[in-house]
């Protein structure tokens, strides 16, 4: 956790216990793009959790990736008369609109996970990963797998699994690029190979079990993504390709996989996750919008999470809180 976020998370936890009388009457809502998945579930539940601690009101809504429900949803809780909205924007672009409607409203909104501006290009407080720490982070231990294992000798492709209309996925996968690259420098850049999926697992199985046809040659691949679901959707094609997974290297970002990936105690080219709480996420942004509307505390700019590295080896640590 940085000095910032607990310097910060302090004052606003003070600011809102000590009005417990004003936060009953204080109504949060919370807008996710994608309910049914694990990460969105612990960040609603988080956020639940901590609004119910404070005394507040709590209203949810997934949207599914699609915008106008969105909108929609964003114009009904200020219709129903929400004091605060968090949201979750299925594509950035909605940023300036939503942020729009919000400050219209007169109501603090606060971003999670991606972030975004007003029309004038000002950030719209958020609550989430520092994207290319965190990429840089899956980079670095990346380079240090590859060297461990002597990949320098082997015929290698890495593949940069990209979700291009997300801002903050294309900056961890740049950030990973960019760590690795500094810590292996005699491989080639050209050797990376990137392509674009829809941020699903289904999708990024398509898209690597393509890019390994199309590449033959290559005897070992390692690849990085926006999360879990872009990572072992590939260490998945490759195992359905025929590959051992001795042969594939990648490691994800979120931890929504790991039970997935190390539950069954099966080797897997899904080496590891940077795994962030995204429940912490959810009440962070909870927290700082009952102390904005009880006090006035001005909604921080920026409030970031740091995550912990999850593998095969100290899975067990984790095993009872991410899979219970």
């Amino acid at each position: 956790m940085t000095a910032f976020k607990s310097l910060t998370l302090s004052a606003l936890l003070a600011g809102a216990a000590g009005l417990p009388a004003l936060a009953q009457d204080i109504k949060i809502g919370y807008i996710n793009k994608m309910g049914d998945h694990p990460w969105f579930v612990a960040e609603v539940a988080g956020a639940k959790a901590k609004a119910e601690e404070l005394g507040a009101e709590f209203v949810s809504q997934d949207v599914q990736f699609n915008a106008d429900l969105t909108v929609t949803t964003l114009d009904t809780m200020i219709g129903d008369g929400v004091d605060g909205i968090a949201i979750v924007v299925p594509d950035r672009a909605l940023g300036p609109v939503v942020a729009a409607r919000a400050k219209e409203a007169g109501i603090p909104l606060i971003a999670v996970d991606d972030d975004i501006t007003f029309e004038d290009g000002s950030p719209v407080p958020y609550v989430g990963l520092d994207a290319r720490s965190i990429g840089a982070k899956v980079g670095a231990e990346l380079a240090a797998i590859y060297e461990a294992e002597g990949w320098g000798g082997k015929e290698v492709r890495v593949v940069s699994i990209e979700d291009r209309k997300a801002d903050t996925c294309m900056q961890r996968n740049q950030g990973a690029e960019e760590a690795f690259l500094a810590a292996a420098p005699d491989f080639d850049p050209a050797e990376i190979l990137r392509v674009a999926y829809d941020n699903t697992m289904v999708n990024s199985i398509d898209v690597m079990t393509t890019t390994l046809t199309a590449h033959p040659e290559a005897t070992n691949w390692m690849f990085y993504s926006c999360n879990d679901d872009g990572v072992l959707g590939a260490a998945r094609a490759m195992e359905n390709a025929g590959y051992p997974p001795e042969a594939g290297l990648g490691i994800g970002i979120d931890g929504s996989r790991a039970c997935d990936a190390f539950g069954g105690g099966r080797p897997s080219a899904f080496r590891g996750t940077m795994w962030l709480n995204s429940a912490n996420h959810g009440a962070d942004a909870v927290a700082a919008l009952v102390a904005a509307i009880t006090d006035g505390t001005a909604l921080p700019l920026a409030t970031y999470s740091d995550p912990e590295f999850i593998n095969a080896g100290n899975f067990a640590d984790y095993q009872a809180k991410l899979c219970g």
